[in-house]
């Protein structure tokens, strides 16, 4: 597919990644800076889709070539993934509603938008958002975030109200395993303890 729209440069995380705007999400390829070194090696295979149609996010996607490849990676994958957030697993084709991507096998990390979100409290004092938390933490402290917010009076609050979700900025990091049984294979890895495991597999 050839798109008419220009070529642009996005300036996501640190990195340049070369990327084209077409339905309010832009594509391009690689990692942020702040990743652990050891997923640098993939920028040139890690898909980037930054959504802003309603809902504000950035999805980047990993592909791997092996099994002994992918397990070497897990680790440091899993240290993106937000504190209380869960881990999904899924099988291929695993299709992406928020980024209209389809996923045949790799992981999906579901970022907040790269670009900083500004608001204010009630005493009127500037707030941001910006990767994670949502909130400002105290020194040391990590908070557990909820998946979206949005601005409400003022304040950042919670969309989990029941109702589909049309609007919302992304406040967490989720790790999505896009299974095979071969590349990616959940017989081979060790997966996290007090975690909730989403199981999509089998929908």
């Amino acid at each position: 597919m050839r798109f008419s729209m220009p070529i642009t440069v996005l300036s996501i995380g640190g990195m340049l990644i070369s990327a084209v705007c077409y339905g309010w999400v832009s594509i391009g390829f690689g990692v942020p800076d702040s990743w652990p070194a050891e997923l640098q090696t993939f920028n040139d295979r890690t898909k980037v889709r930054g959504v802003s149609h309603g809902i504000q996010e950035t999805d980047y996607e990993i592909l791997f070539y092996s099994a002994e490849e992918f397990e070497k990676a897990w680790p440091h994958i899993l240290s993106l993934k937000s504190k209380g957030a869960p881990l999904i697993l899924d099988k291929g084709p695993s299709y992406y509603a928020v980024s209209g991507s389809t996923l045949k096998t790799g992981v999906r990390i579901l970022c907040p938008p790269a670009d900083e979100i500004t608001g204010r409290d009630k005493a009127g004092t500037a707030r941001y958002v910006f990767n994670l938390p949502w909130k400002d933490p105290k020194p040391g402290e990590t908070i557990e975030s909820p998946e979206y917010i949005k601005m409400d009076g003022g304040n950042w609050v919670s969309t989990k109200d029941g109702k589909p979700l049309t609007h919302g900025v992304r406040a967490r990091v989720d790790i999505v395993l896009v299974a095979d049984g071969k590349i990616i294979d959940l017989n081979r890895i060790k997966l996290p303890e007090n975690t909730t495991i989403i199981d999509r597999r089998f929908n």
